[in-house]
């Protein structure tokens, strides 16, 4: 009896210390977008340093006076919507580009033995040891080379980003979304074969409609990876095509900081992101976990 009471006095008392890390870690990632949520409804001159000859005007999480003028200005001050408008075409050419490419890939990688496929699938892992950095003169020299070359404009255009972006996302995309495809029993692609399909009919009318979540965690990933990246969208952007990443430093002049704006310049960028991770989060927990333990 004493034995059964301290295994369950065990198991109580290891699902509460799971549920006190979990908080630990939602605390962790929460608070910071609860303190940008609070700043971006605070004037200018309450989201500046503590006072110190009145405590009772510190900086706090509940603003004192709730205004919606940063929102309003933050397109006045920066030029914010536009840069929106051109990370939305950047991100989303990138995720349909990614998840095309990385589905026939993994489909081949998945299906079909071929002379060399063990040394491409090392040249992908192999790939992920390297940091972006390593990258950025070589790609802004291909970039004038090609211009040079072709007289077609690389840098500071859609089409060229989208590349840039789609290259660096594929290796890991191809890899777990083949992970997700030996899921798949080849029973179902013999089965197709034998009613007549080819394997391009077998890929499109059969695997790609089973392939959904982990194709929805291969656009995630490609989405967030171009609307987040700032080193490549530094050197390889311009007026016409520059990224809210770097339109957010915008805010932060020689002669001021507009801190307010930038937050709440902040929350209008963190909406795409949310609202995708919202519609499609159960499709994106079954291909990573599926992508994760199969291979």
């Amino acid at each position: 009896m004493a034995g059964i009471l301290n295994r369950k006095r065990q198991q109580v008392l290891g699902r509460i210390t799971i549920y006190l890390l979990v908080l630990l870690v939602l605390a962790m990632v929460l608070l910071p977008f609860l303190w940008m949520l609070s700043g971006s409804l605070k004037t200018t001159l309450e989201i500046q340093g503590a006072d110190v000859m009145d405590p009772a005007k510190s900086p706090r999480w509940w603003p004192r006076t709730f205004t919606f003028e940063n929102y309003i200005e933050a397109n006045n001050t920066v030029r914010i919507l536009d840069y929106f408008k051109n990370s939305l075409i950047i991100s989303i050419g990138t995720m349909i580009s990614g998840v095309l490419l990385s589905v026939m890939a993994a489909y081949a990688l998945s299906r079909y033995a071929f002379r060399g496929r063990g040394v491409y699938v090392m040249s992908l892992l192999m790939t992920q040891m390297f940091p972006g950095v390593l990258f950025l003169i070589p790609y802004f020299v291909l970039f004038v080379w090609f211009k040079t070359l072709t007289g077609i404009p690389m840098r500071d255009t859609y089409w060229g980003m989208i590349l840039t972006y789609t290259s660096f996302a594929l290796p890991f995309s191809i890899l777990m979304l083949r992970n997700y495809l030996e899921s798949i029993p080849r029973e179902i692609d013999e089965q197709a074969a034998l009613d007549g399909c080819t394997p391009w009919g077998t890929l499109f009318r059969i695997i790609l409609p089973l392939s959904k979540p982990g194709m929805a965690a291969v656009g995630i990933y490609c989405f967030i990876m171009a609307w987040n990246e700032v080193l490549f969208a530094s050197v390889l952007t311009g007026q016409y095509t520059k990224t809210v990443s770097i339109g957010l430093l915008e805010y932060i002049t020689t002669q001021q900081a507009r801190w307010a704006q930038m937050m709440a310049a902040c929350v209008i960028v963190s909406i795409p992101v949310l609202i995708l991770f919202t519609i499609m989060q159960k499709q994106i927990v079954d291909g990573l976990v599926a992508g994760a333990t199969k291979g």
